[in-house]
């Protein structure tokens, strides 16, 4: 679900995260009512250090798209210079993650299943196989004519 925050210099978000969520967090804006040449800076704060994630100018660089992922129980969302920012994005269940990743691992075994199954093909002793059948040598391959590349 949506999240939004204005969040005023030298301020932390205030997010109230769902139970078993991470918040996305998608964008941060100047406020538009920021003072001329006004400069803004989001930082998250993990494990005690700060790291800028956005660094923002009235007049030059107003927005920032992001694409971060955090649990805010390990980090916090903070501002820093003379303008308000605000921060957008949206929750999604850690659990999405995990289901993700168990999908990527289930698919890639057919995947690589069917490179070695390609490599594999017309070698052998086969009249189209044996020595010298490799990788471009082999029927139903052809090879740019010299001086000549596929490349335009």
């Amino acid at each position: 679900s949506f999240w939004g925050a204005k969040v005023a210099p030298g301020a932390e978000a205030k997010v109230d995260v769902p139970k078993g969520e991470l918040l996305h967090l998608s964008q941060a804006c100047l406020d538009p009512s920021a003072p001329s040449g006004a400069t803004a800076r989001v930082l998250v704060e993990s494990a005690g250090t700060k790291y800028a994630v956005a660094s923002l100018k009235e007049g030059a660089q107003e927005s920032c798209a992001l694409d971060l992922f955090l649990d805010l129980a390990e980090a916090k969302l903070t501002v820093a210079g003379k303008a308000a920012v605000h921060l957008t994005g949206y929750f999604e269940s850690e659990k999405m993650d995990d289901d993700e990743e168990e999908d990527e691992q289930e698919e890639e075994p057919p995947q690589k299943k069917s490179k070695v199954e390609e490599k594999h093909t017309g070698r052998g002793g086969g009249k189209e196989g044996g020595r010298g059948s490799g990788p471009g040598r082999g029927r139903g391959v052809s090879s740019p004519a010299p001086g000549k590349s596929k490349r335009k």
